[in-house]
């Protein structure tokens, strides 16, 4: 199959690429009846649904980017809890939502830190894979 290949760290086939940008035009249609309940500018909500992080995550082969690309979809996700300011609701909302997302971050950057020492000090996915074979951890009875 065809493949989208930008850097070394970023690969992807073009049916997936063309199924994740109709899945984000397909989103806007479907959120302008909430946006005409609520009465919010469309432009900043459409700015932040648009900021898809997620079709980066998709095609991520290393750690760095996974992290990048997870951060950049999570800030959409905490924009969006927060977007009515006036609601209580929405700013307590918001907060536990960051504090969580705060906790979680540093939880995969534990991981992620362990995966890098384990597979000797690779990034890239396979390369980690190819190293956490070859340890003598995996390799014992």
């Amino acid at each position: 199959m065809y493949q989208l290949k930008i850097t070394k760290n970023y690969k992807q086939s073009i049916f997936i690429e063309i199924f994740q940008f109709f899945c984000l035009t397909l989103c806007i249609p479907l959120s302008v009846e909430y946006i005409e309940c609520t009465e919010m500018a469309i432009t900043e909500f459409l700015l932040f649904i648009l900021t898809a992080g997620g079709m980066f995550l998709c095609g991520a082969n290393d750690l760095i980017t996974i992290f990048v690309a997870t951060e950049c979809f999570s800030l959409c996700s905490y924009l969006l809890s927060g977007y009515t300011k006036k609601d209580v609701r929405s700013n307590e909302a918001t907060m536990k939502y960051l504090l969580m997302g705060g906790a979680s971050s540093f939880i995969l950057i534990h991981g992620f830190s362990w995966l890098y020492g384990s597979s000797g000090g690779e990034i890239e996915l396979q390369e980690i894979v190819n190293g956490l074979i070859n340890t003598q951890m995996y390799n014992s009875p």
